[in-house]
């Protein structure tokens, strides 16, 4: 039996995981690294403190301090505890009046500027860090971080911004074609023996990924205009059938809610265009269109939403001669919810579903699934290096079912699968924009046909680098 029939749809779906979630679950942790240092929040804390005890402490602090109005240091640690707890109103008020008590303190200043450049209000954020500068003797700590927001105001302020992450690694795979793990196969009653080429083998390979994300700022109470561009590429050692160049270009505006009194949200309706080569050439295409809603409800948790409609295309060719019977439109939504559970532990839970329509109806197929993962984030073991390390881990399960038998396996059985995946992966800091990362995955792929039957264990080792 030809590989072809057998890796049919494997093949691209360990391809679109290697592109998406290997960005997404090696680099997710630095990221929020980045923008923890950016925004100067603690990144860990010794022991966990939970939510109830956080509020504990402010009431007795804030009695504390009605008490002795006068005492700074006790209206200091109310103001940064406030902080963390993400009430900057008590923080700013707090810091306004210690000033009145004790003016031209720059660390005071620093502070205040810190709050309003993350309420983004950078003209009272800039005037607090100048203020900070012009103090004698301003410590040079606070100095250097006082530069370091002027910095991010001056870059936030600029209308066209321009981000990046890129990796490149090795992936080893113990079934990089997504093949059956035994030789002997049962087709419509009759028994076939695959050949070598037909059944799961390992292979290594070498692979590129990333995402190119610009923005340019409308003008318009906050409303932009986003692109994001979405690459993978990969070389196998033996298996150059499976070797892939992936990308996808999602671009359109994106409005701040606040206009609706809805705060710490965005809108986002984009066009889609996607672009796929197996084997050297053309394997398929698709246009389209979506939408996304992000809102944060509180500073320790977000909820991330997308729909998306996409008309794809394939191109038969002698390695993939039956591919076109998948043309056809595809409709896919997401929801993700991700929380801060302290300065150390997170998590998200992400809920999914997908229908697939194409030309002949044994292609056609509905899914949908679930994810939940957890990152823990920790001071390094290495004295050499003092960035924060993290570890990542997912599982996630998906049913789908196809609509009609395919003739070519069974004339009364319609295809259902369960797959499930376990993933985990240890990322390691060089420095604020360079990271190494080791993840290791596991990936069930459980199926009433044989032919699509298979199991697939994986490890990466990749570098990482954010510009």
């Amino acid at each position: 039996m030809d590989v072809a029939v057998v890796a049919r749809r494997g093949v691209l779906r360990i391809a679109g995981v290697a592109a998406a979630g290997l960005i997404a679950v090696a680099g997710s942790a630095q990221a929020q690294d980045v923008v923890a240092q950016a925004q100067g929040q603690p990144m860990v804390a010794g022991a966990s403190v939970s939510p109830e005890q956080l509020r504990a402490r402010q009431t007795e602090l804030l009695a504390a301090m009605m008490r002795d109005p006068a005492n700074l240091d006790i209206a200091f640690e109310y103001a940064t505890l406030s902080a963390r707890m993400g009430d900057y109103e008590a923080a700013i008020g707090t810091f306004e009046r210690m000033l009145i008590y004790a003016p031209g303190l720059p660390r005071i200043q620093l502070e205040l500027g810190v709050l309003y450049f993350r309420l983004g209000s950078f003209d009272a954020a800039r005037s607090y860090f100048e203020q900070a500068l012009q103090t004698p003797n301003v410590p040079p700590e606070v100095a250097e971080r006082v530069q370091t927001f002027l910095t991010a105001i001056d870059n936030a302020e600029d209308p066209t911004k321009f981000s990046a992450t890129v990796m490149t690694g090795l992936r080893w795979q113990s079934n990089a074609n997504a093949g059956p793990g035994g030789r002997q196969v049962t087709l419509n009653g009759v028994t076939f023996l695959l050949d070598d080429t037909a059944i799961g083998r390992a292979d290594w390979n070498a692979f590129v990924a990333g995402n190119v994300h610009a923005a340019y700022d409308l003008g318009t109470q906050g409303d932009l205009l986003e692109a994001d561009l979405l690459f993978y590429g990969g070389r196998y050692f033996d298996s150059t059938r499976l070797n892939t160049e992936l990308a996808e270009l999602t671009f359109g505006p994106s409005f701040n809610m606040a206009r609706f009194d809805i705060d710490n949200a965005r809108l986002g309706l984009y066009g889609i265009l996607t672009g796929v080569r197996l084997d050297n050439s053309n394997y398929s295409g698709a246009a389209g269109f979506g939408a996304r809603f992000g809102i944060q409800p509180s500073p320790l948790s977000s909820v991330n939403a997308k729909v998306e409609y996409r008309y794809r295309w394939y191109r038969d060719s002698r390695t993939y001669p039956t591919v076109s019977d998948r043309n056809g439109y595809q409709i896919l939504a997401q929801l993700t919810n991700s929380y801060q559970f302290s300065s150390a532990w997170a998590g998200r839970v992400t809920l999914l579903g997908d229908y697939e329509h194409a030309s002949v109806r044994y292609e056609q197929s509905w899914e949908a699934g679930l994810s939940a993962g957890l990152t823990y984030r920790f001071a390094s073991p290495v004295e050499m290096l003092r960035t924060v390390w993290s570890v990542d881990a997912d599982v996630g399960y998906i049913r789908r079912e196809f609509d009609a038998p395919d003739p070519a396996i069974s004339a009364t059985e319609s295809q259902t699968d369960n797959e499930l995946w376990v993933r985990g992966a240890l990322n390691v800091p060089f420095r604020q924009d360079i990271a190494m990362s080791l993840a290791a995955e596991f990936r069930r792929m459980q199926s009433n046909y044989q032919t699509r039957d298979y199991s697939n264990t994986s490890l990466t080792l990749s570098l990482i680098k954010t510009f």
